[in-house]
């Protein structure tokens, strides 16, 4: 039995670890072809938090397809993505009843697509997990939906704040001068 909690316990630091690291590909933080993109999911109706998620570079074509994202409370970001069409591939995490649980999007129809035709910061917008009905013997289905809050702007505060290695980088700089922009 211990053996078994001590595995469980296990994958769900690995788990925590993954969803913690952002992958930049071996990118320079500061690389000025780099571009900032985060948006929030509220998890609050889900079975599980969100701990870690991964947005799929769509094009152009690569070999390592799957970029890693920092997640906090709900937010997710990279500051790493290069030029390309990316769009939100899946997210997870766990409950303490519910086990391990991961959602993954369709590879078609995402709402969450993202074309970077030039570096810069892009907000892929605030949404809530929404519980899809399905049959008895169905996988269990998600939709998200837009909502409003939180804003591009707190979420930028909130990336300042809490980003790792973002503060001491030429990110900074560029997120304050979009705040500033918002704020008009």
């Amino acid at each position: 039995m211990r053996r078994k909690i001590g595995f469980a316990l296990g994958l769900l630091a690995l788990a925590l670890s993954a969803g913690c690291a952002s992958s930049g590909h071996e990118r320079d933080i500061n690389d000025p072809t780099n571009s900032l993109v985060f948006g929030y999911i509220d998890m609050d109706d889900a079975p599980t938090s969100i701990s870690y998620a991964s947005i799929m570079q769509v094009a152009p074509p690569t070999q390592a397809p799957y970029w890693s994202l920092a997640v906090r409370k709900g937010l997710f970001y990279t500051a790493y993505l290069p030029p390309g069409s990316y769009q939100l591939s899946r997210f997870g995490g766990s409950g303490f009843l519910a086990g391990e649980h991961q959602y993954n999007f369709p590879r078609q129809g995402n709402q969450t697509a993202l074309r970077i035709e030039k570096p810069g910061i892009y907000f892929l917008g605030s949404y809530k997990y929404k519980d899809v009905k399905s049959g008895m013997f169905e996988a269990g289905k998600f939709s998200i939906e837009n909502v409003n809050k939180p804003t591009e702007a707190e979420l930028l505060r909130r990336i300042l704040d809490d980003g790792s290695g973002i503060k001491d980088s030429a990110w900074r700089d560029r997120i304050l001068a979009r705040l500033a922009r918002l704020k008009k």
